[in-house]
């Protein structure tokens, strides 16, 4: 499927199929029980397969219903189709394999009903040159050598570590569980104990006509879209959205932000600390307004290095006096050099944080994908060794 959004919000990767239509999944699980097991209904209760689902087998998902996905089989052995569960117990059963259509949520060129934001921030600012590889030529910093795809963690104490994920505006925490598939998977690759995550869903209700979308509305698992803020501007003119983003002049209001801050903040009082706080988009402008808020209160923060994907700076003017001193700690900050709001995001945020660590891929307002597999394991090894420092 060509790269395509829908609706100005859902990013849909490049592929050879029909993304909406052919997504592939493969059994990771069951080696040691000679596969997973197979149902003939959507429930646990119903009639089990004599043949359970090999190892290592590719399948095509036919429908998915929060964890459970009903599948045909395309290669490996097994029944030729049937129900099994895409994980038990936090374990994953099977991962995506192919033409995964939301690795990322684009947010949307002009804001939708009820109004939300796309991360937004300064353009007047220079960014570090990117140097090969699409690794910024950042100041040296104490957090190690950005990009350098050798992250030294075997000699550190091993233990779970802990994540926490911020969704972008207009999908929900399910749908983000399904974006970070790959990063989630080479986290556990390269850190043995694994990482043990949660995935907040924002509390403002978005426009739910984007469910119309079959894949999407199969990915919320019967879930609201859901947002952290709304966005209003303060101009009225007819320019195009992005044309007002770049005007600094023209204010935007973020509409119930302090809800969707006190939400994160109060969920970190309660079940941190974390060791990871993981930012999409919408979600990276909520973890710039936690970490200035928790420094203006001289508390620490309760996480050890925040992950920031297609992020912007803070737009909002009365929230910009918060950030006229650099936020100093861990932080890696991804972009999408097909983004949109590419040169918008990296020549603003990186300006928010003392030496950030800054990796770019090649496609678009998205996590990185199943083809960035050598930056999705230094991304993994950065992370996974900053835990530990």
């Amino acid at each position: 499927c060509p790269s395509r959004v829908h609706a100005g919000m859902v990013a849909v990767s490049s592929g050879d199929t029909d993304c909406d239509q052919d997504l592939q999944w493969e059994v990771v699980g069951g080696a040691d029980k000679g596969g997973i097991l197979v149902r003939r209904g959507e429930g646990l209760k119903s009639e089990a397969e004599e043949m359970r689902l090999a190892t290592g087998a590719l399948v095509r998902q036919v429908s998915l219903v929060k964890e459970r996905l009903q599948y045909s089989l395309i290669s490996g052995s097994g029944p030729a189709q049937g129900w099994v569960s895409t994980r038990i117990s936090g374990k994953e059963l099977l991962i995506l394999k192919s033409c995964a259509p939301l690795h990322m949520v684009a947010e949307p060129s002009a804001p939708p009903q009820p109004p939300a934001a796309a991360a937004d921030g300064s353009a007047t600012s220079v960014a570090p040159p990117l140097a090969p590889g699409g690794v910024a030529a950042a100041p040296p910093s104490t957090t190690g050598n950005a990009g350098n795809g050798s992250a030294s963690v075997g000699s550190a104490p091993k233990r779970k570590l802990r994540a926490l994920g911020l969704h972008g505006g207009g999908v929900n925490a399910n749908i983000m569980e399904f974006q970070t598939i790959m990063l989630r998977r080479h986290l556990n690759d390269r850190h043995g104990p694994g990482v043990e995550w949660e995935f907040l869903n924002g509390p403002r209700l978005w426009d739910q006509q984007e469910l119309s979308n079959k894949t999407l509305a199969e990915l919320a698992k019967g879930e609201p879209l859901r947002g952290w803020y709304g966005v209003k501007i303060e101009n009225d003119d007819d320019r195009k959205y992005m044309d007002k983003m770049l005007d600094f002049s023209v204010n935007f209001i973020y509409e119930e932000v302090e809800k969707g801050v006190d939400y994160v903040l109060d969920h970190m009082k309660k079940h941190g600390p974390f060791d990871i706080l993981v930012g999409f988009s919408q979600g990276t402008i909520v973890t710039h307004l936690v970490a200035a808020i928790l420094r203006d209160r001289g508390e620490p923060m309760p996480w050890k290095v925040m992950a920031q994907f297609c992020g912007m700076r803070v737009r909002d003017n009365r929230y910009m006096k918060m950030f006229e001193q650099p936020l100093q700690m861990p932080v890696i900050q991804v972009y999408g050099t097909e983004d949109p709001y590419y040169e918008y995001g990296l020549k603003s945020q990186t300006e928010m944080y003392d030496k950030p660590m800054i990796f770019t891929h090649s496609e678009g307002h998205k996590f990185p994908g199943p083809k960035d597999k050598e930056l999705n394991r230094t991304i993994a090894d950065e992370l996974v060794k900053l835990c530990y420092e």
